[in-house]
């Protein structure tokens, strides 16, 4: 009998163990709309509340300016704690979930900006961008590890 529980705890380990593909693909599209909504959101802010009576013109280019910043600004706390709340699904493939959830993001950003002809200042705010969503990917990761590992060591086997 008590053969019987040792594995049935080892196949539960195990079914924690691998990377859920679906939340992945949820958690990096999921992540791409609430920046981009970020963005939108302080566009809105700045043209009714903080420089209000200009142009249409004058705020299309303050936000071709501004997004990519936001991005940054938004995109490092947002990735570090979606990764961090969604990679503990993945056992102690957190990181590995974090960074393949991340890897979705360049696949949608690079020809998104050949698309849409990037100037060198676009190109270096994609390479920001991407570069500090796949810092905090990786840390929500190592987060998430980290609280998997301590919860297995505190549960009773």
């Amino acid at each position: 009998m008590q053969e019987a529980s040792v594995h049935a705890s080892a196949v539960n380990q195990a079914k924690g163990d691998h990377i859920p593909w679906g939340w992945v693909v949820i958690t990096a599209v999921g992540l791409v709309v609430a920046v981009t909504l970020a963005a939108f959101v302080w566009v809105g802010i700045y043209s009714y509340l903080i420089h209000p009576g200009e142009d249409l013109s004058y705020y299309q280019n303050y936000a071709q300016f501004a997004s990519p910043i936001v991005s940054v600004v938004v995109g490092i706390p947002v990735w570090f704690f979606a990764c961090r709340w969604v990679g503990r699904k993945a056992g102690t493939r957190a990181v590995a979930m974090c960074l393949s959830a991340w890897l979705i993001v360049p696949v949608i950003d690079i020809p998104l900006s050949l698309l849409g002809q990037a100037k060198a200042y676009d190109w270096a705010m994609v390479a920001l961008s991407n570069s500090t969503k796949l810092l905090a990917a990786y840390l929500g990761g190592r987060a998430a590890l980290k609280y998997v590992l301590g919860m297995r060591r505190v549960s009773p086997e």
